[in-house]
C-alpha cells in the first residue's frame, strides 16, 4: 500500500462577550472561519512532509530546529525529514510564565519567517500558513532557532507541513 498524505482544518475565531453586571452572553457577529486544506503532493496545495515534537528548552537557551533534517521516530524505526518548503508552521508555548524568541539569529538561519525574531509569549501560538508555494529552506538557510527568554525551563509543541526537499 502506498503512502499518501492530506490535511484539512480550519482556524476559527468566535469573539464572545459577557457583561458581569447583567450577566448577559452577547456573541460578535464577526466571526472568522479560515479554512485550508493541503493533499498529497508537491505543488501549490500541496504537501508531503510532517513533523511534530515537543522540546523542553532550558532558561536562557536556544533550541536549533534543522527543517533540512527534522529527527523521526516512529515503530521503532528512526529516520530524518528534510523540507524543502514549509506550508504551515504552529508553535505552542506551553509554558505560564517564559516568553520565547522563534527566528532568532544563528548559523544557517531560515528567514523567510520574519527579518527578525517573533515573540511567543507565555502561553501563547505562534501560527502561520503558506499554502501555495510555501516559504523555502536551502541547505544553508535552514535552522528555525527557538530562545527560552524565561528563567526557567519551558516546554512548546512545534508542528511543521511542508514539501519534502
Amino acid at each position: 500500500m502506498a503512502a499518501s498524505f492530506s490535511l484539512a482544518g480550519t482556524l476559527r475565531v468566535v469573539p464572545t462577550w459577557v457583561d458581569e453586571l447583567s450577566t448577559t452572553a452577547l456573541t460578535d457577529s464577526v466571526t472568522a472561519l479560515i479554512p485550508f486544506t493541503l493533499t498529497d503532493g508537491t505543488g501549490s496545495g500541496n504537501a508531503n512532509g510532517y513533523y511534530k515534537d515537543v522540546i523542553t528548552i532550558a532558561a536562557g537557551a536556544t533550541a536549533n530546529v534543522d527543517l533540512r533534517a527534522l529527527p523521526l521516530v516512529f515503530m521503532g524505526g528512526s529516520g530524518t525529514l528534510s523540507l524543502a518548503s514549509v506550508k504551515l508552521l504552529l508553535i505552542v508555548n506551553r509554558s505560564a510564565t517564559a516568553s520565547l524568541s522563534a527566528g532568532v539569529s544563528v548559523t544557517n538561519r531560515w528567514t523567510p519567517l520574519s527579518a527578525s525574531s517573533i515573540a511567543i509569549g507565555p502561553e501563547g501560538v505562534l501560527y502561520t500558513t503558506h499554502l501555495g508555494t510555501g516559504l523555502a529552506t536551502t541547505t544553508t538557510n535552514k535552522v528555525l532557532a527557538i530562545t527560552n527568554n524565561g528563567a526557567a525551563a519551558a516546554d512548546l509543541e512545534i508542528y511543521i507541513v511542508g514539501v519534502q526537499a
